[in-house]
């Protein structure tokens, strides 16, 4: 039996949306089109064989140093996108100059993108955000849609035109994450909705600590997001 060490980092290129497991697993940057002004270099010309030479060289001059590194994580950072960053951060810090810095900036900057693209992610800050502008620990659900259906382009929204953001639809997403709706009364009106404690636990887990310290910095003295 012949063991081979296939585990490597890898460059995926897609259309669209990564699967939400794979998005999270990996650092996504986006890419655009290029307008007819720009000018970019044929990837044919990449020269793939000094990279790799440059690469073997690298570790093997720096192969202790790399064993032993613990760099720092910036704090905002969840625990899987700190696992993702690590390796990167140790080579930067290698690298010296401005590479630590700028590596740092792009952990964060990159893992905030990725978030803000995240189905679940997305449609949890926003129903956070209604919880807060309407200043209240209830909502039907009824009113939650009404305010989901009035937001655009975000990641959450069926891509299917024969599927509707409704109360069904919401209580779907949110099944999987144990909140369910409740019956209660406001004013007088008794309908299905949720609790905001109900959220609480799922807030915390789910929206990034750095949208929620955004949320407390612009809504406080209202009703405060949860505590990261």
């Amino acid at each position: 039996m012949v063991r081979f060490s296939c585990w490597c980092p890898k460059v995926i290129a897609a259309i669209g949306r990564l699967p939400e497991t794979l998005a999270d697993r990996s650092i996504v940057i986006r890419m655009q089109r290029k307008t007819a002004k720009e000018q970019r270099e044929r990837l044919r010309n990449l020269d793939t064989a000094n990279l790799k030479r440059y690469c073997a060289r690298f570790v093997l001059d720096h192969a202790a140093e790399i064993a032993g590194a613990r760099p720092d994580i910036p704090a905002s950072l969840n625990d899987r996108a700190a696992d993702i960053w690590e390796p990167l951060l140790v080579l930067a810090d290698l690298a010296g100059g401005h590479w630590p810095e700028t590596a740092r900036q792009a952990a964060v900057g990159l893992t905030s993108a990725a978030h803000e693209t995240n189905p679940i992610g997305s449609l949890l800050f926003d129903i956070c955000v209604a919880f807060i502008l309407s200043n209240s620990d209830r909502l039907f659900s009824r009113t939650i849609i009404e305010g989901l259906n009035n937001l655009s382009d975000r990641p959450w929204r069926p891509t299917s035109k024969s599927k509707v953001v409704d109360e069904s639809w919401l209580s779907r997403q949110l099944r999987p994450y144990g909140v369910q709706p409740r019956t209660f009364r406001i004013n007088g009106v008794q309908a299905k909705g949720y609790l905001s404690e109900d959220f609480r636990e799922t807030f915390r887990r789910y929206i990034p600590k750095s949208e929620i310290d955004a949320l407390r910095a612009e809504f406080e003295p209202a009703v405060p997001p949860p505590d990261p």
